[in-house]
């Protein structure tokens, strides 16, 4: 099963990252292929199992640190990398979206935040933003395909050390990271 799920996350990471390039290239992804969003679905359906076999793995609240553990130092680099990539990326979404979404109103291209109209904008403008809109998105996916790919391919077993914790639990949870 884990061979699957490691299978189907990097599938979706594939994926994501392909979306990802396309819409940093300025192209509207979800105009194509609309069917594009089934990548936001598709996150929970490798997430969640992650989510509970670790909890299976290493107890009912792993800490971060605990599931680092089971990871090659490689990987765990490669998952900074990823992460911090994605936090950059995202206040660059932010940033570029000047405070609201693309929309299409009465036949006009707008830009609303909430349903509150800021400006009248172009079509291309429009394409603009709805492929920085998909990048936004598709940044954060890298990150949830990443991890459980990473955790069902590369992680080790936990061992049972003489305290019956799995190796890599800390009792202590600093900063309160929390899988």
């Amino acid at each position: 099963m884990n061979r699957f799920l490691s299978i189907l996350a990097l599938v979706g990471l594939t994926l994501a990252a392909t979306v990802h390039v396309a819409s940093l290239a300025g192209v509207d992804v979800s105009e194509r292929v609309p069917f594009v969003w089934v990548l936001h679905v598709g996150v929970f359906i490798v997430f969640v199992p992650f989510f509970l076999s670790s909890r299976k793995a290493l107890g009912v609240k792993p800490s971060l640190s605990d599931v680092r553990a089971l990871m090659p130092n490689w990987v765990i680099l490669v998952g900074a990398a990823v992460f911090a990539y994605a936090m950059v990326n995202f206040a660059i979404f932010i940033a570029a979206m000047d405070g609201g979404s693309p929309s299409i109103q009465e036949g006009k291209y707008v830009l609303q935040n909430h349903g509150h109209f800021i400006r009248e904008i172009t079509q291309t403008e429009y394409a603009a933003f709805r492929a920085n809109e998909l990048r936004g998105f598709s940044g954060h996916w890298l990150v949830f395909y990443f991890v459980p790919f990473a955790y069902f391919m590369f992680a080790k077993k936990p061992t049972l050390p003489s305290s019956g914790r799995p190796n890599g639990h800390r009792s202590c949870r600093m900063l309160g990271f929390f899988v």
